[in-house]
């Protein structure tokens, strides 16, 4: 939404962000875990934020449309590769992701809010 491409991280601590003029960074916060932390790609939400469903990582990781970026709660209980595959963004605003070792579909409300 504010013209940079943003990747989640899978064996990297932080996002990585490339600027319209190519520049590239790492923001956010460190994001605990190991390898595979996020696998999927991110959702963009009519809110203007991405999401970014957790894969060996404990929690939704959301990029706002001003390019900050947070861990949500709550955590995610499980081990394994939880979420696998993309989301997908529903006619009532929410994006919905498939578990894999989750155990139930993740939700993530219009408002933002992560429902299990």
């Amino acid at each position: 939404p504010n013209g940079c491409i943003y990747f989640a991280p899978y064996n990297a601590e932080r996002l990585l962000c490339i600027d319209a003029d190519g520049n590239v960074q790492l923001i956010g916060p460190d994001i605990p875990g190991f390898c595979g932390r996020y696998r999927a790609n991110g959702v963009l939400a009519s809110n203007g934020c991405i999401y970014f469903a957790p894969c060996f990582a404990n929690q939704v990781l959301c990029i706002d449309a001003k390019g900050n970026a947070e861990l949500l709660e709550p955590e995610i209980p499980g081990d394994g590769c939880k979420y696998f595959a993309g989301g997908v963004l529903a006619p009532n605003g929410c994006i919905y992701f498939a578990p894999c070792s989750a155990g139930r579909v993740l939700c993530i409300s219009a408002e933002g809010n992560v429902e299990l």
